[in-house]
């Protein structure tokens, strides 16, 4: 069993709200599609899904999904939970909004995290929002990708056209030894 099959395993109830910078962004009735990678029980997904959005949800655990699919089918969204890796999803289709909200981190080599984010960046859709939380720690070298604006120039080098709506890092620990880097773009 692998280790987010171990982590999602048993309890089916929602253990956590959806990502407040996320509520914030959407906050009203909406309608398009979503893609929420790394979704884990769904607490992203289900929350846009109340707002109208078709979202599909896709997590490496069969356990997180089997409990976002119970979740689901209690409360009658629209939402379409599939088990596989990203790194294998096929993109088929334009999405509005793409989330990675706690995904990145858990992809230990760069290259790899830089190919899925420009992947990202070809599958949103003119106008869609893409969504970027990746928790650091100062033991996570490879996240320094996230630090001091690496994301803002990916996108700013990228053959699209961004328009950068959030590029945050903010400690909350209290040591301030665990940093939060929320990174938000529009493509126009």
């Amino acid at each position: 069993m692998s280790f987010f099959d171990n982590w999602y395993r048993g309890d089916a109830t929602l253990k956590a709200e959806p990502d407040g910078e996320l509520v914030k962004l959407f906050n009203e009735k909406g309608d398009g599609k979503v893609l929420d990678i790394g979704c884990g029980q769904g607490r992203n997904s289900l929350y846009l899904a109340s707002l109208g959005y078709d979202v599909i949800a896709v997590d490496v655990s069969k356990h997180a999904i089997i409990q976002l699919n119970q979740n689901v089918k209690l409360l009658g969204y629209d939402i379409e939970g599939i088990v596989c890796d990203i790194g294998d999803y096929s993109f088929s289709e334009k999405y509005d909004i793409i989330v990675m909200s706690n995904v990145l981190q858990f992809i230990l080599k760069r290259v790899e995290q830089i190919n899925i984010i420009y992947k990202v960046m070809e599958y949103i859709t003119t106008n869609g929002i893409i969504f970027i939380k990746v928790p650091l720690t100062e033991m996570q070298l490879e996240s320094q990708c996230f630090r001091n604006g690496m994301l803002n120039r990916l996108f700013a080098h990228s053959e699209y056209n961004w328009e950068i709506l959030l590029d945050n890092n903010k400690f909350v620990a209290p040591k301030k030894d665990f940093e939060i880097n929320i990174f938000v773009a529009k493509k126009s």
